[in-house]
């Protein structure tokens, strides 16, 4: 295989991977970008006292390994943590980088005893590492818009308890206890640090930390403002519970409006991909100056180049912030 060769598959390989990425990401389960409510959220957050606020980060680093501990230190891997929790992956930061090192470094022996030049292994290396990057930010996507799904039916919860006479602390565990994860287990969190003595205003305000969407920065508004300036919260979850679930519904219903742009998406995206292989399978020899000409690797990069440019230009179009 020659240089020209390897640097092609490489080419069209981060292509193929960043494409992807641009089209395949849900619309929903996103990362909330509301100003106001994070506005909202970060003025309660400033309220907070600082004993309280080393308390419950202590209680943090208790349920961490020493290892991670020291890595967490570092500003790169502490945001790598957050990310990890916010996929739900109870493996440890350490563990996930420890394996990962262990797999690259068994790529580039594994290229250093065939002979092949040792960037090609720190190539792979890279895939690898961006590979795992991209799989931690979609299970984040999937495991936030799992969340959305059922927070509705988790207020709806709590709103029907405390009609009954319960303390709001008791619903907490009550969701916990009847849904399943990722909201049952976020409620359960939020219900242990309560039952541990933290102010509810740190519990909700650590819990949208954890579950940063616009529904979940919605919730704590809603009981923070009940806490501050009383009324009945019942009925404020009630109203929350049905904007949510219109939300929802728009969203849902965005998604399905906008799916034959994104099937043409795939389509114009995929066809030169696709009428690649058809001619290299067919005339091999029409398609070989392509990439042994120096002058074929500068097209296929401009053509790599401007199909990402598309796909994301596409994704902008199509991904309506509801």
């Amino acid at each position: 295989m020659t240089f020209d060769t390897t640097m092609f598959l490489i080419l069209l390989f981060v292509s193929v991977v960043m494409i992807s990425q641009a089209l395949i990401l849900p619309a929903a389960g996103q990362k909330a970008k509301h100003k106001e409510l994070t506005k909202r959220l970060q003025e309660t957050r400033s309220e907070l006292d600082s004993e309280s606020i080393n308390l419950l980060k202590e209680h943090y680093n208790k349920s961490l390994s020493p290892f991670d501990r020291k890595l967490i230190e570092i500003p790169y891997f502490s945001s790598l943590k957050k990310m990890t929790e916010l996929a739900g992956i109870k493996m440890s930061l350490g563990d996930i980088i420890l394996r990962t090192a262990m797999v690259c470094s068994i790529v580039v022996l594994a290229f250093l005893v065939l002979r092949y030049p040792w960037y090609f292994g720190v190539l792979i290396c890279l895939f690898i590492i961006a590979a795992v990057y991209l799989f931690i930010n979609w299970k984040i996507s999937h495991r936030l818009m799992k969340f959305e799904e059922q927070l509705p039916e988790a207020l709806d919860i709590m709103r029907r308890m405390l009609q009954t006479g319960q303390p709001l602390v008791q619903t907490f565990k009550e969701v916990g206890d009847e849904l399943p994860s990722p909201a049952g287990e976020e409620f359960k969190n939020t219900f242990n640090l309560l039952n541990f003595g933290y102010d509810m205003r740190i519990a909700i305000l650590n819990m949208a930390d954890r579950v940063p969407t616009i529904s979940m920065l919605a919730f704590s508004s809603a009981v923070l403002l009940q806490k501050d300036t009383g009324g009945n919260l019942a009925e404020n979850l009630q109203k929350v519970s049905e904007v949510l679930r219109a939300r929802f519904k728009l969203t849902r219903k965005i998604k399905t409006l906008s799916a034959e742009s994104r099937m043409s998406a795939w389509i114009l995206v995929l066809t030169p991909f696709a009428l690649f292989a058809l001619l290299s399978t067919l005339n091999p020899g029409f398609m070989e100056p392509l990439y042994t000409d120096p002058r074929g690797m500068k097209i296929i990069a401009f053509g790599m180049f401007s199909l990402m440019l598309g796909a994301f230009w596409i994704r902008k179009i199509i991904n309506i912030e509801v």
